[in-house]
């Protein structure tokens, strides 16, 4: 499966399983059905100049976010595993926490999300997902794996798989 094609089945997967996708954003930039989380950083954004591009300096937007139960997930997909994904969750939810933790807030008032706050309430899972075939490393921590085998059809590895969601 291509990129555009594991961003459908995982969207079609977490849905199936009961999860609520809260927002997200196909390869390329383009959503027809959530809108993207823009995690910014408030240093470069705070001047409110009408100038996008220094205020994308910084920017992530995770390829999905999805509620169930008390858990977040904040995931990032590619054909392969992808180290980089790895790295830019890693960032999102240690480095940038703060800058995530405002970009959910306000989005789930914007957004109009009311069952994201308090963001206390939920256990945050990095999730990264990608085919089924693909090599990856060991999981740790809270990180899981959603292995794709078709567009509606996979398995979570790791944490998530632990707790039964």
């Amino acid at each position: 499966m291509r990129e555009g094609e594991i961003h459908v089945a995982m969207r079609t997967i977490l849905k199936s399983w009961g999860w609520t996708l809260i927002a997200g954003e196909f390869p390329g930039g383009t959503d027809h059905e959530l809108y993207p989380l823009n995690v910014v950083d408030p240093e470069l954004a705070r001047d409110n100049s009408p100038d996008p591009r220094r205020h994308s300096l910084g920017e992530l937007i995770p390829d999905i976010v999805a509620v169930k139960d008390n858990f977040l997930l904040i995931g990032e997909a590619k054909p392969r595993y992808s180290q980089s994904d790895q790295e830019k969750l890693d960032v999102l939810l240690n480095d940038r926490r703060d800058d995530l933790l405002l970009a959910l807030t306000s989005f789930a008032t914007q957004r109009n999300f009311p069952n994201l706050l308090p963001l206390e309430q939920f256990s945050f899972c990095p999730l990264l997902i990608f085919n089924d075939d693909s090599k990856s490393p060991p999981i740790e921590n809270q990180q899981s794996y959603l292995r794709v085998i078709s567009f509606q059809e996979g398995y979570f590895e790791g944490y998530l798989s632990e707790v039964g969601t």
